[in-house]
């Protein structure tokens, strides 16, 4: 009879078990933190609303050529003259001429006040210098809301 008799007394190995608790629980926690750490409130800028609901506010658009170019064209800007609308900036040694860039933002923001925007259109080989350079040229000359248009 204690040949039928099953053996009640048996070893359960715990440790992976345990082992694998642990890695799930760190992926759990890296994960958490991570959603945490990568979150971003973003708003959209510009076009956010209905078309009907937008104020047309004056937009300087700015393209950025190969040589330290640049277009400057103004859009729904009333009191700006139409010479002033659509600029090109010639560069200076195949760089940006930041002296001439100040004179004529200058003059732009004397002309229409409400000009507080700036999106700029950098081309592929447009280095991240010249594109942040750029962004501090406006804001010293009173244009606090900057966009970078995407490629």
């Amino acid at each position: 009879m204690s040949q039928n008799k099953k053996h009640l007394d048996f070893e359960l190995n715990l440790i992976p078990f345990i082992d694998l608790l642990s890695t799930c629980i760190c992926f759990l926690l890296l994960t958490a933190v991570w959603i945490n750490v990568g979150s971003m409130n973003v708003k959209q800028a510009v076009g956010g609303q209905p078309a009907s609901e937008t104020v047309k506010k004056p937009i300087l658009w700015v393209f950025l050529g190969d040589k330290g170019e640049m277009t400057l064209e103004t859009r729904d800007a009333q009191s700006m003259p139409a010479n002033m609308r659509k600029l090109k900036l010639a560069g200076a040694d195949g760089k940006t001429n930041w002296i001439q860039l100040a004179s004529q933002l200058d003059l732009m923001k004397k002309t229409e006040p409400e000009l507080k925007t700036a999106l700029i259109q950098p081309r592929a080989q447009t280095s991240y210098e010249d594109i942040i350079d750029l962004m501090d040229q406006f804001k010293k000359s009173g244009l606090g809301d900057l966009g970078v248009v995407p490629l």
